[in-house]
């Protein structure tokens, strides 16, 4: 499992003092790139000809978010396949769960803009954080 601490900030809520919705896509996706870039893969793009694109995103939210929370997102992997994989997102506040998000991701060519295989650096990464009996 890889975690992720997200602090919520002023822009990140509304005018009732409530996060807005949107940004738990935003913090799935910084937990998505700090996973990466912390275990050594290059995802920049212009760094190399792999795209991680999303095909599929949930979100369940159980409890509101405010301002200056800091959260916890556990992050770990299901359904590894030759070309998918689901990325489950925990969002916790003071170890309790708050909301919980899945995202399903493959990996493209940037030029042809094609599917291709997980490659096998990126499998074994995944492996290594997948969620039991998944």
């Amino acid at each position: 499992m890889y975690h992720h601490p997200i602090y919520v900030e002023y822009e990140d809520i509304d005018n009732y003092g409530i996060i807005h919705h949107p940004k738990f896509f935003y913090y799935m996706e910084r937990a998505r790139c700090g996973f990466f870039t912390s275990n050594g893969i290059e995802i920049r793009p212009g760094k190399i000809n792999l795209g991680l694109v999303l095909r599929n995103i949930q979100i369940n939210i159980k409890s509101q978010v405010m301002m200056f929370d800091n959260l916890d997102i556990e992050l770990e992997t299901s359904n590894i396949d030759k070309y998918r994989f689901n990325f489950i997102y925990t969002f916790k506040r003071d170890n309790k769960i708050i909301a919980n998000g899945l995202t399903e991701m493959v990996f493209i060519d940037l030029t042809t803009k094609r599917l291709v295989p997980i490659p096998e650096q990126h499998l074994q990464l995944l492996k290594s954080i997948e969620r039991e009996n998944s």
